[in-house]
């Protein structure tokens, strides 16, 4: 999310403005005062009055140039043995959908869904639409657009966030990857309802 803001500052430097207000946002949100939907909210600011085409490039030029420093070799591993086994792999993500489909897209996802910027009249306005995709919201995306399976005896989903508890329900393997402290312990203590952990380089 910050890697995000100090990219969209270079490409944009008009942008500025929006984030002097984001300054005393961030030092709550540091302090666990605001959570993250609210800083969400706030950081959408710095795409207000974007064009379209223009926002697609700020998005594009970080997923292709600093969130591929960040992947793990093991999961580009699990991506390409999943594909080649069939499955329809979906991206379901908090991060913003500007960015976010780029990053689906060069890893070879399906479908990628994030949090997604509301646009009128072929610019960002600076505002969500809809809810931050984390928690319940990512369950809700899925069912509101009919692609999770019924049948969840073939899903699998990855995560390394307690948060992600409602997400882990519609899938009969739930993988931990690098997980937080408490689905760690979550996993352990529930590994009779096909929960494992594994640590990814």
């Amino acid at each position: 999310m910050f890697l995000l803001c100090f990219s969209n500052l270079k490409k944009n430097p008009k942008s500025f403005i929006y984030y002097i207000r984001l300054i005393p946002y961030f030092i709550l949100f540091l302090f666990k005062i605001i959570d993250n939907s609210k800083i969400k909210y706030e950081i959408a600011h710095i795409f207000k009055n974007i064009p379209i085409e223009f926002g697609d490039s700020i998005g594009e030029e970080f997923a292709n140039t600093v969130v591929p420093s960040l992947y793990y070799n093991d999961a580009i591993k699990e991506i390409n043995k999943l594909k080649e086994e069939g499955y329809k792999l979906i991206m379901v993500t908090a991060s913003f959908e500007i960015y976010a489909k780029f990053i689906g897209k060069n890893l070879g996802f399906d479908r990628v869904m994030g949090t997604e910027l509301w646009i009128f009249r072929d610019k960002y306005t600076g505002f969500m639409y809809g809810k931050n995709c984390y928690n319940e919201a990512k369950r809700h995306r899925l069912f509101t657009e009919g692609i999770f399976k019924k049948d969840i005896s073939q899903n699998i989903v990855y995560s390394d966030s307690i948060s992600d508890l409602p997400f882990f329900a519609f899938a009969s393997k739930k993988v931990c990857v690098n997980p937080d402290k408490k689905l760690r312990e979550y996993a352990i203590s529930n590994k009779e309802k096909n929960f494992s952990i594994v640590e990814w380089k």
